[in-house]
């Protein structure tokens, strides 16, 4: 009964971690793919005296352009025409430039945005170029505020978990001091010791990797009753949970394996040092 207390004290700690962990990566995930969703919304308008040639951009460095969408000189005029004069309409065909929005691979940090900016300028025959910065930056800044937040929460749970777990470990090892004394008087090491509570850690981190991994299943099975229909016409939720599960497993099994080594290094330093 006692090792299966001190299992489930080694378990919350440990599930704490993994259940920020899994926030943090459902997250990351969300806005990556949003990123990608509004990469295919925003474009970069770009006004030409020639025709542009998709070739010529391709060339510049820092452009990765996913598709060039040439606007119709007679959508434009079409939408004029009634406030011009025959003649007006016909000098505007003949004088009219070539406007083009660019679509890019990936949506563009604001340091990019400036880069591309600046290559697009390089090719002759573009006189105008039009980014839409501002309303760009209030989305990429967005963006990197939710980030922020996600990786600072889970830097502060996962210093909380370890710390927690660490504690767990220091009181068992004052619960049994008399006990590992007595071994290592008969020769035993610290590593031979410890063999119990070595193995209530990686028990508990396996339980904790089972208790994350089946409510984080449970979440994914359910995502239409937890998130509204509008997050799903927004973002592609990937369902595949192959590789969280073994980010999950890895990362329990490191913490107790790292946090064990940790308290028993300072255990030996105190003791002998």
């Amino acid at each position: 009964m006692k090792s299966v207390k001190t299992i489930f004290s080694f378990v919350i700690p440990l599930c704490v971690m993994l259940i920020t962990f899994s926030m943090y990566i459902f997250t990351e995930e969300i806005i990556a793919n949003y990123k990608n969703k509004i990469s295919d919304d925003y474009a970069i308008v770009v006004i030409t005296n020639t025709p542009l040639i998709k070739d010529d951009i391709n060339s510049l460095a820092g452009i990765a352009v996913k598709k060039i969408v040439t606007l119709d000189k007679e959508e434009i005029i079409q939408k004029v025409k009634d406030s011009l004069s025959e003649n007006s309409i016909f000098l505007l065909k003949q004088r009219l430039p070539f406007f083009y929005t660019l679509h890019l691979e990936t949506f563009p940090t604001s340091s990019q945005l400036e880069i591309i900016r600046n290559e697009l300028a390089k090719i002759p025959n573009i006189n105008k170029i039009e980014i839409f910065s501002k309303d760009h930056n209030k989305i990429f800044s967005l963006l990197v505020l939710n980030q922020n937040i996600i990786i600072v929460f889970f830097v502060i749970s996962l210093l909380f978990s370890i710390i927690l777990f660490s504690k767990q470990i220091q009181i068992w090892f004052y619960e049994h001091q008399e006990k590992i004394s007595i071994m290592q008087l008969h020769g035993a090491s610290i590593l031979y010791s410890a063999s119990a509570v070595i193995k209530h850690a990686l028990i508990a981190a396996f339980i904790a990797f089972l208790i994350v991994s089946s409510l984080l299943f449970f979440i994914f099975e359910n995502l239409t009753i937890i998130f509204p229909p509008e997050l799903h016409s927004i973002i592609e939720i990937d369902t595949s949970l192959n590789i969280e599960f073994v980010y999950l497993f890895v990362l329990s099994m490191s913490i107790s394996i790292t946090t064990i080594i940790g308290v028993l290094f300072k255990y030996k330093i105190r003791k002998y040092g």
